[in-house]
């Protein structure tokens, strides 16, 4: 069963019985009280190692050489401190903050803490704390810190900032963590949800390099995992994506392991890779594969350890260590591989609580052998559920506990993985010839661990040269090891980004898979000689259109794309709406690059969208309609057409509430109602879904129902089976035959599970499936031309697409007085009479045109696209001509509305939106002349009721000039 998990999203109760309430019910218990609660596997023992008044609410851990125990901990946690309170501009440290980072000792070795030590106070929110040389490297709002101790006595002397300021504003949850110093000799760290950051290397840091080269900056939004040097001398990326990661860990392959709030609570993170997050693309390359797929019952997953055979023995060799906040549990996975990808089966729970307040954020491993937790202890976990400024978060208590495994007293020393040395001594620098020699040979090395670290190892491409092993490499990697074809396809892509690498694979004469893994690669690789090879792809062998569209977003990305319109014409010459889609595709990687569709473009697109509007019914009656379910908030239409499985075997199409593009499908709500047809004597559909939970009694806010529509009354209702796979239902409508009526497809259940149905099948057809999902797709496709085309089309085109746009905002009052407003009416109704009496000149009004009106408005390909486009405006009659002309302002389209956009350095920009590009808002003035406003820039944007066209300005036109005018545009009754 499909569900649709947001960020710490909370449930009230699993299936399991486990208490999930945002507020825990129960109070605070004592260390001793909590203790006796938890429960760990047989032969293993739970102590307490510290709590407070020690400590108050622990995040991070780590132990440095001498075996001690660094801890962070936030009194100030879920508010950040006020900048009032910062001592300085760069926030070094908050006055009377309890935020801080200790050091605690078991001096006599009864494995309870009885020593503490205050390294860094007056902190705000830290968090990642790592033990490094004489002093730790922690984040502290709003800066990555080097906190050290310059003379010895364990307190902090000395606080240097090697990164910030960095984003915090948005989330204090979402803030960098999770610092590990690996053996290549960089700090990994995760970046979490929300929040943005620009990571610069300081100038004193930057050693020979300058600002911007490679390594010396990164731009990251929302959760991705990075890597620096811990004297802030480089900073990258290592992998793109997740929501909100917070801890990682290493096994004994060097491979990276994340714990990410979401609902894949373990990702295994391929160097190069990017993973989903909320609504954010891919790379090209798709998501790297998913090793678990199971949620462990909550989304709140905190730190995360992995246990090789050297810990605690064989049998508990490939484990793996997640907090869970959510459920007050300590989950474990057992992890085993297909060559080199990563499964995780889901494991009995290493610590359960029966007190509710224990909320396990970290864990590590000690240098005794025990397990070491960190207890965040709270009634309260929920940051998005529940004000902040809930009474009930507790600010004081805080635990750290200790589960030893009987007969362990330390941790063994690391064996060195030959593997993990590989892999860490090509992360540390460009590789020499020695080491490229070493790489060459392992390539083909029978140990698929070993040849992908040898393969990764060229994540740093070296030449061009690489290509043909690498593509060979690709070909021959096996199905069942999607980590190690997702690697290959990354460092290949790298290579690609080489000059000449194109050219290189032209005399590999490759085809079948091959080649098209090739052309999926290039895909991803932003260069115009991917471009180039990719249209000549296109060019040679068109494979689907939905490949089609993703190859040519990339190339209109990169290069102009005055050819490619017109091959899209020429291959689906018959098919107006696989023409749209890649239109659609086309435009996408024109803005990509940072311009807007031309006019070969928009023209294009006009002509699609009226052969498209043909495809609809005639009647203008759709043959299914949604609107609002009722008493429920308005909603993004649920409906959409997927396969279901069917009772007795096989699957059918149906018409469902489940799988629409977008978040949480589940929770939107909407009726479906069919045009009106005949009712049959008996009438037989197939029906799926649910009406809530299963253990529940039924909602009752799905269903299917026959609607008599001469007396809108209900003639007959039927609710989802509360199955997955479609049923087939018949009803006797004998006694309604011929009746007029309508089927109503009803979703009312707002649930994140459990919420959905699904009807097809219909016998007789008097209504279809095939006839929903064509209007659907073609009213789609009408809906994304018609923003496309919102500033470009005929003016009886535009008006007509009007339907498939959000309603316009009202325009604001007008400054326009009663008595002025009199004044043009009167103008309006003259010039109107003496149109109607005279005799005029078409010629001369064409000639009137071009005179005054072709430099904003086109009309015949002639003239500027500044203003609405005038190709049909003759339709709208001599009238509402005249108000158009002399009271601009009366009528205008909400597109073509005067905006007065003032930026941060004060100054004022008038004139007409024209789309937006990326980050920059497109801008024309009245004079036709584009202007680029970053969007950073803008303080305000005020769109106005007034026209771009002052209506003074065509009042000055003679009253015969005038009527040619009209004369001339009434010819132009229909677009041409």
């Amino acid at each position: 069963m499909r569900r649709s998990l947001l960020l710490l999203c909370l449930t009230s109760l699993t299936a399991s019985g486990q208490d999930l309430s945002v507020i825990r019910s129960s109070g605070p218990q004592t260390p001793e009280e909590q203790q006796a609660r938890m429960k760990v596997p047989e032969g293993f023992t739970i102590k307490l190692f510290a709590s407070e008044p020690m400590i108050n609410k622990p995040i991070n851990m780590a132990f440095d050489a001498k075996g001690r125990l660094w801890v962070s901990s936030s009194h100030e946690y879920p508010f950040a401190a006020p900048r009032e309170r910062w001592s300085d501009p760069e926030g070094t440290s908050v006055k009377d903050s309890q935020d801080g980072i200790f050091i605690l000792e078991d001096t006599n070795g009864d494995g309870l803490a009885d020593k503490k030590t205050v390294f860094a106070g007056g902190l705000n929110i830290p968090t990642g704390v790592l033990p490094y040389k004489n002093g730790c490297i922690a984040w502290s709002i709003p800066n990555i810190w080097y906190f050290e101790d310059t003379d010895g006595d364990d307190v902090c002397d000395k606080r240097t900032i090697l990164f910030g300021p960095l984003g915090w504003e948005k989330d204090v949850h979402g803030n960098c963590s999770s610092f590990r110093l690996a053996p290549d000799g960089w700090v990994y760290g995760t970046h979490g949800f929300s929040n943005n950051s620009f990571f610069q290397v300081r100038p004193e840091n930057l050693q020979g390099a300058k600002p911007g080269d490679p390594g010396t900056e990164l731009k990251v939004n929302s959760g991705n995992v990075y890597r620096f040097r811990p004297d802030g001398s480089r900073i990258e990326l290592f992998t793109g994506g997740q929501v909100n990661p917070f801890g990682l860990c290493f096994d004994k392959h060097g491979n990276l392991y994340s714990a990410d709030c979401h609902s894949a609570p373990i990702y295994q993170l391929i160097p190069g890779a990017m993973y989903p997050s909320f609504g954010k693309p891919d790379d090209g390359l798709g998501f790297g594969p998913v090793m678990i797929h199971h949620t462990h019952s909550g989304t709140g997953i905190c730190g995360i350890t992995y246990l090789d055979s050297g810990v605690w023995g064989p049998e508990w060799a490939d484990r793996m260590f997640i907090g869970n906040v959510v459920t007050s549990r300590v989950n474990t996975d057992s992890i085993s591989f297909t060559g080199t990808m990563p499964h995780a089966k889901e494991e009995a729970d290493f610590i359960t609580s029966d007190d509710l307040w224990f909320r396990p954020v970290d864990l590590q491993i000690g240098p005794d052998g025990a397990l070491y937790v960190a207890d965040f202890y709270n009634k309260i976990i929920g940051h998005y559920e529940v004000p902040l400024t809930q009474p009930g978060r507790d600010r004081e208590r805080g635990r750290i506990w200790r589960v030893v495994k009987n007969g362990v007293t330390s941790r063994p020393p690391a064996v060195r993985d030959p593997v993990a040395t590989m892999r860490f001594a090509s992360r540390s620098g460009t590789l020499d010839l020695p080491g490229r020699e070493a790489i060459a040979a392992r390539m083909d090395s029978a140990d698929p661990f070993e040849k992908r670290a040898a393969i990764e190892s060229l994540i740093r491409p070296i030449s061009v040269d690489w290509l043909p092993r690498l593509i060979k490499a690709l070909a021959e990697a096996p199905e069942n090891d999607p980590a190690l074809s997702h690697q290959i396809r990354i460092v290949i892509r790298e290579h690609l980004k080489l000059p000449g690498a194109f050219a290189s694979i032209s005399n590999l004469n490759l085809s079948g898979p091959a080649i098209e893994d090739l052309t999926a690669i290039a895909r991803a690789v932003t260069s115009p000689d991917a471009a180039e090879f990719l249209f000549s792809r296109l060019e040679a062998h068109h494979a689907d259109p939905a490949g089609d569209a993703a190859s040519l977003t990339r190339i209109a990305s990169l290069i102009p794309a005055t050819k490619l319109g017109p091959w899209v014409q020429r291959t689906y010459a018959d098919n107006a709406s696989v023409q749209a889609d890649l239109l659609l595709a086309i435009v996408e990687g024109v803005r990509q690059r940072g311009d807007l569709p031309d006019a070969s473009l928009t023209g294009w697109g006009s002509a699609l969208a009226t052969q498209l509007l043909t495809l609809l019914p005639a009647d203008s009656v759709q043959p299914w309609i949604n609107t609002a379910y009722p008493e429920a908030a308005a909603s993004q239409s649920p409906w959409t057409v997927q396969k279901r499985p069917q009772d007795g075997g096989g699957e059918i199409a149906v018409i469902s509430s489940l799988s629409a593009p977008g978040e949480e499908p589940e929770g939107r709500t909407g009726v479906l109602r069919s045009r009106p047809f005949a009712a049959p004597a008996k009438f037989s559909f197939v029906l799926c879904g649910h009406n809530g939970p299963t253990e529940k009694p039924a909602q009752g806010r799905n269903y299917v129902r026959l609607v008599d529509v001469a007396s809108n009354t209900e003639i007959v209702r039927a609710e989802p089976p509360r199955q997955d796979a479609a049923k087939r239902l018949t009803w006797d409508l004998s006694a309604h035959a011929g009746k007029q009526v309508i089927l109503e497809i009803a979703d009312g259940a707002t649930g994140s599970a459990y919420a959905w149905l699904g009807a097809g099948g219909f016998e007789p057809p008097v209504i279809t499936v095939e006839s929903y999902d064509t209007a659907r797709q073609t009213t789609a496709r009408l809906t994304q031309l018609a923003t496309l085309l919102k500033y470009a089309a005929p003016v009886e085109l535009r008006d007509k697409l009007a339907l498939y746009l959000p309603p316009a905002s009202p325009p604001p009052p007008s400054p326009v007085t009663p008595e002025q407003q009199a004044e043009t009416d009167k103008l309006i109704a003259a010039r109107n009479a003496a149109f109607n009496a005279a005799k005029p000149d078409t010629a001369r009004g064409e000639a009137v045109f071009i005179t005054n009106c072709a430099s904003c408005h086109s009309i015949d390909g002639k003239g500027a696209i500044v203003g609405p486009q005038l190709d049909g405006i003759g339709n709208r009659g001599a009238a509402r001509l005249l108000e158009d002309i002399l009271d601009p302002s009366r009528n205008v389209d909400s597109h073509f509305r005067l905006h007065i956009i003032t930026k941060k350095d004060g100054s004022v920009f008038a004139g007409l939106e024209r789309g937006e590009a990326g980050q920059l808002l497109i801008c024309v003035d009245a004079a036709g002349k584009e202007t680029r406003i970053p969007k950073s820039e803008i303080a305000t944007n005020e769109e106005t009721g007034l026209s771009l066209m002052p209506a003074a300005f065509a009042q000055s036109i003679p009253e015969e000039d005038m009527q040619n005018l009209l004369a001339w545009l009434i010819e132009h009754r229909t677009a041409r």
